[in-house]
């Protein structure tokens, strides 16, 4: 399973000890994040990985993701992508930060490629990043005010 640091790490000699103790590769299950976050569910479960405030009101609730409804959503995402896209497709996508965004990330890394784009730019500066990425599916907002 996943080796983390044993204390926090709160400075460059923290950090730089945590990396000579052992390599990312040991460090960590698999060959992919998806293998991370598969370990990750099976380790932590219903513990909780994401939680999210949407306006940051004093009386929101937070909405909580589970390790194991992350993974849900991740392998829910690469099999849309790949149905639509086939092997390896490029995923482009311009979203803000939400727990979908993380589902549409990690599944878009599991099925093939992420291509993040920042909505704020020009339409041009985005036709070009789509077509030099050559990303075959986009993730955006619906209508929204």
């Amino acid at each position: 399973m996943t080796r983390w640091a044993k204390t926090p790490l709160k400075r460059l000699a923290d950090v730089e000890q945590f990396e000579q103790e052992m390599s990312l590769q040991e460090r960590l299950p698999g060959d992919s994040i998806y293998d991370v976050l598969r370990e990750a569910a099976k380790a932590f479960g219903d513990r909780i990985a994401l939680r999210m405030l949407m306006t940051g009101a004093e009386d929101e609730a937070a909405r909580s993701v589970t390790y194991t409804q992350l993974l849900g959503l991740v392998r829910q995402a690469a099999n849309l992508f790949s149905s639509l896209g086939g092997t390896r497709p490029g995923v482009a996508y311009m979203l803000p930060s939400l727990v979908e965004t993380h589902a549409i990330l990690w599944g878009a890394e599991t099925a093939g490629y992420a291509v993040p784009i920042n909505f704020l730019l020009q339409p041009d500066h985005i036709r070009g990043l789509l077509e030099a990425s050559e990303a075959k599916i986009l993730v955006t907002l619906g209508p929204h005010p």
